[in-house]
């Protein structure tokens, strides 16, 4: 793929960078087989894939913990994903409704309070950035909300489940203690 993409005129940079972006989109490719593939052996498709929607719109803009190895994250996202969402879809039944929308509340209160937090791969370049990441944030929680408000009882506990484990991801990089910054002299 790099062969067909690399053209003559670019730079050493350029070449990295292009590099960088396919071996990027193959990392993520293969943990998506990897995860849609046992969320299909486990018949549990549809419920892994609202966590994960509900996850991933909110990590794209409120960044949070990242795993410095692949192959880690790659086994946390398959035990957080078709894993515990099978269990949860085996046992969502016993979770009353008020226990529900305490979690989601609280997870998108921590959401507010903690997002966006930089991290070593993710870092927020200046405040305008930060401030540019926090109203996509709220714009998506909002979202998030309105779709959590108008779904059934099922989908609901699917987008709960994705949104506390970016609250878990944010908790965790706060614990961790490192935010990252890079500064924008211009």
């Amino acid at each position: 793929m790099y062969h067909l993409l690399n053209q003559e005129y670019f730079s050493n940079l350029e070449r990295e960078k292009l590099k960088f972006g396919i071996q990027l989109i193959l990392s993520e490719l293969y943990k998506i087989i990897l995860i849609y593939s046992l969320a299909y052996l486990l018949d549990c498709i549809v419920p892994t894939l609202i966590a994960h929607i509900s996850f991933f719109l909110l990590r794209q803009v409120c960044f949070g913990y990242h795993f410095s190895n692949l192959y880690v994250c790659i086994g946390t996202s398959i035990i957080t994903f078709p894993i515990a969402v099978k269990l949860i879809a085996s046992y969502y039944n016993m979770i009353s409704g008020t226990l529900l929308y305490i979690i989601f509340g609280v997870s998108l209160i921590l959401i507010y309070m903690l997002a966006p937090k930089g991290t070593e791969k993710h870092p927020l370049i200046n405040q305008n950035h930060k401030k540019y990441l926090r109203k996509k944030m709220m714009f998506r929680v909002f979202l998030i909300f309105g779709i959590f408000c108008i779904v059934n009882f099922d989908v609901k506990v699917f987008i709960a489940y994705g949104v506390l484990v970016e609250t878990i991801m944010l908790i965790a990089q706060s614990i961790k203690g490192e935010f990252y910054y890079e500064m924008d002299e211009c």
